[in-house]
């Protein structure tokens, strides 16, 4: 599932929304795009916070989306019949009129309609069976059985009738069941709702194509349960073959429309420090922990691996695992290569192999970026070539023992002077245009690639990998400490569901980590930053404190 991007619509219908667990469609992808479909098709709309697809639909809600599957919503809002309901809201009440006055709705009582009221599943189904031609006053169906009725004419799957029974209904679900009704045929059998609504002028055959509903097959809903869950906090004890090991779990569902998670660098710059609750109440972050190991005992506290922030590497080095999230909340784990490719508007291209790394060498290539922080020491000679703008603005031969800084709105790419006297080094020309795009000069082994990335993060030594336990030590990765020392540590991992687990261990060894990142059902795990660099914050709990500043740190926002 991707991650779901709800699409905020103007306040068009204003109704009092209940909170109750979303139980099955919810604001899956799939229930999305349908909401999608129906808005184009101008049957469904949104509040004011989106489609609110994981929200419980009230009866008004439920009586409005009827209308419109009927056409008949113009009319409607001109209706000027009495009702004998006493609890209308002035908005509702031409509604309402109309739908009584055409038997559409009895109410709940002989002077009550309950606007506010829960939607079952019950009494929407009994609604669309309505708007296809069939009738519970004539004894067609009846309430009580009108899930079976459904389930014979091809609405509901006969699987669904005794979960849409006992569910507590969410609009996603009322989203589902109104497509599936348009896809199904009239009482008769002459046509689909669908092709009635066409045929009424209510949308156009062009739109009921586009959106699935006409020209194709019957569509069938089928109640799938939906994990509305978000992040979850739990304190375990996990035995291992040296003993058991307390840890704390953070459990994110990366798929909810409700969470974002972000890999984060303080001030977005190289070396950057703060505290971790300093990190954590400037971003508003609900849960965090560390991120990336880096030279701690260093003047400039690199980061270790690959970092991306906002879909942009603030540092690229290759050579140990990371953990990539995309904005739909897909996650990858691999030991994934970096180069960036540069392309000019004449046709020159270079690659960098590497982001902001003080590496240098007669044969390699850097791209220097704002993050770097400071000017950047030329420790090789080579040559300099600086784009403003996306326009090459300079090119020019740089000397070891030069500083040069990164020019504003712009980047520069060292490149060593092995690098540029290559047979296919194109001479870069001052006033092309550029564009950069990062690749994989070689596959990952896992499958892993940039495409859609948001966040990344990284560690050593990789854990688990496709379910079992990795002995293998990344290179410089083989000290004691990743051996056999016991020590505070933070694992990050992909459980077997597809959630991502952020795992504190106050004391454990690295083999004690991977068997309780196997143990907790990883399928895939990186042991990251530990001893005085482990953190641990959730819901206003400080769970694990950091005994140093950070730098790097993964962050869990939670919309309420």
């Amino acid at each position: 599932m991707k991650h779901l991007k709800q699409r905020v619509l103007a306040l068009l219908l204003v109704m009092a929304l209940l909170t109750l667990p979303a139980a099955a469609s919810g604001a899956s992808p799939e229930s999305v795009q349908r909401a999608d479909k129906l808005a184009s098709l101008h049957l469904f709309r949104g509040t004011n916070t989106g489609y609110d697809l994981d929200s419980a639909p009230t009866r008004m809600q439920g009586l409005v989306m009827l209308i419109r599957l009927l056409g008949q919503e113009a009319e409607a809002k001109t209706a000027t019949g009495a009702t004998p309901f006493t609890d209308l809201p002035a908005w509702g009440a031409p509604y309402a009129a109309y739908a009584y006055a055409n038997g559409l709705t009895k109410g709940t009582s002989s002077t009550r309609f309950s606007p506010d009221d829960p939607l079952r599943a019950r009494d929407y189904v009994t609604f669309l069976l309505r708007a296809l031609g069939y009738s519970d006053s004539a004894k067609e169906f009846t309430w009580n059985n009108c899930l079976q009725f459904a389930a014979s004419i091809s609405m509901v799957s006969a699987d669904s009738v005794e979960a849409l029974g006992s569910i507590a209904m969410d609009r996603g679900d009322m989203v589902d069941l109104s497509f599936a009704a348009l896809t199904c045929s009239m009482k008769g059998g002459e046509q689909t709702l669908a092709e009635k609504l066409q045929a009424a002028g209510v949308f156009t055959k062009e739109e009921g194509k586009a959106a699935g509903v006409l020209g194709g097959e019957s569509w069938v809903y089928t109640y799938t349960a939906y994990d509305n869950s978000t992040v979850s906090h739990t304190q375990q004890s996990v035995a291992t073959s040296k003993g058991n090991v307390n840890v704390h779990v953070l459990t994110v569902n990366t798929k909810s429309p409700n969470v974002t998670v972000k890999a984060a660098m303080v001030d977005n710059t190289l070396g950057a420090t703060a505290p971790f609750s300093q990190i954590v109440q400037s971003s508003g972050a609900f849960a965090a922990v560390n991120g990336n190991f880096f030279a701690s005992y260093e003047a400039f506290k690199l980061p270790i691996g690959h970092v991306m922030v906002d879909g942009e590497f603030l540092f690229g080095n290759t050579g140990i695992s990371a953990l990539g999230i995309t904005a739909d909340g897909d996650l990858r784990v691999g030991r994934p290569s970096l180069f960036t490719r540069l392309k000019a508007s004449n046709g020159a291209e270079w690659s960098a192999y590497s982001i902001n790394s003080p590496h240098q060498s007669a044969d390699v290539s850097i791209l220097y970026t704002a993050a770097y922080g400071r000017p950047v020491d030329i420790t090789a000679a080579g040559y300099v070539m600086e784009v403003v703008n996306g326009t090459i603005s300079a090119y020019r031969a740089v000397s070891a023992g030069e500083s040069v800084s990164v020019p504003a709105n712009g980047y520069f790419v060292y490149m060593g002077s092995g690098f540029a006297s290559t047979d296919w080094f194109s001479t870069p020309a001052v006033g092309a245009a550029v564009t950069t795009e990062y690749y994989l000069p070689q596959a990952d082994a896992e499958g892993f690639t940039y495409d859609g990335l948001v966040s990344i993060v990284s560690g050593a030594p990789r854990l688990v990998q496709d379910g079992a336990i990795v002995t293998d030590l990344e290179p410089g990765f083989t000290e004691e400490r990743f051996t056999t020392a016991i020590s505070a540590r933070t694992a990050v991992g992909i459980h077997s569901s597809g959630k991502l687990l952020l795992v504190s261990a106050s004391s454990a060894s690295i083999q004690q980590m991977r068997e309780v990142m196997l143990s907790l059902g990883c399928v895939d795990a990186i042991n990251l930053d530990g001893g005085a660099s482990c953190g641990m914050y959730y819901d206003g709990e400080y769970i694990a404190t950091p005994g140093r500043e950070l730098t790097t740190t993964l962050q869990i926002f939670v919309k309420k």
